[in-house]
């Protein structure tokens, strides 16, 4: 695909801008290419909609923060579709990955409001720091999960260890799974790949994020049953889990 060529004097210099240019020829091709693409592209409309004019909470700390996290579970989701339907994968992951924490620490902090305060005092006060770092941790996160749903807190782990083994910490498949090895007379290539094209890890980070995106709207929708029911969305979302 030939992007339009008006580009700001200069663009064409750096190495960096043509790397953007080739993620943003890569998402067209993916939306063109992928039926799985539509799909993370209906999940976010829904988080939008959500997003939109939401209003009827009460101003306190201990409904505010788990609104916030929605906000910011979304933009990481679409951060993610960014990186992702770019080709950058392994990037993909480490940000569909604080997509799915912010909807953990939104169902701890439901699940024991009185942790919302330390959280916010974090870095203002010693002993909010150390309960934060005493009480926000994967076990207190799943058992919160678990009151609000098991199948939810099971999804969440899933796709947690995922997300770890693809590229949201340097293990080993964020390295094995974008390598590519040539062989030549005499000498061997290992080449990083740092774009996807078409091909099983590009399949696989996609139907990742449609997993992730479904079990996040399914975390909040618990946490914010209000704001969920008076928009109608749980029908549409069990629609576009079918499948995943």
């Amino acid at each position: 695909m030939t992007l339009l060529p008006h580009r700001p004097p200069g663009w064409e210099e750096p190495k960096l801008t043509g790397f953007l240019e080739s993620l943003w020829e890569n998402s067209l091709a993916v939306f063109h290419n992928k039926r799985e693409a539509h799909r993370v592209c209906r999940i976010d409309d829904v988080m939008a909609e959500i997003s939109e004019s939401w209003k009827a909470v009460s101003p306190t700390v201990e409904n505010i923060v788990p609104l916030m996290m929605f906000f910011r579970s979304h933009s990481a989701f679409r951060s993610a579709a960014a990186l992702g339907f770019g080709g950058a994968l392994v990037e993909g992951m480490a940000v569909l990955r604080l997509s799915l924490e912010f909807a953990g620490y939104a169902a701890l902090i439901a699940d024991d409001p009185t942790l919302a305060r330390p959280w916010f005092d974090r870095d203002t006060e010693p002993a909010a720091k150390k309960r934060v770092r005493d009480e926000f941790h994967g076990g207190r996160i799943k058992a919160a999960l678990t009151k609000l749903n098991p199948q939810i807190s099971t999804a969440y782990s899933e796709l947690y260890e995922r997300l770890i083994q693809f590229g949201a910490h340097p293990n080993e498949k964020s390295i094995t799974a974008n390598l590519t090895i040539e062989k030549g007379a005499g000498e061997t290539k290992l080449n990083q790949v740092y774009l996807q094209g078409d091909g099983i890890a590009l399949d696989h980070w996609l139907h990742t994020a449609s997993q992730l995106g479904i079990c996040t709207l399914k975390t909040f929708e618990r946490i914010h049953h209000v704001r969920f029911g008076e928009l109608k969305v749980s029908s549409r979302i069990a629609e576009m889990a079918k499948g995943l």
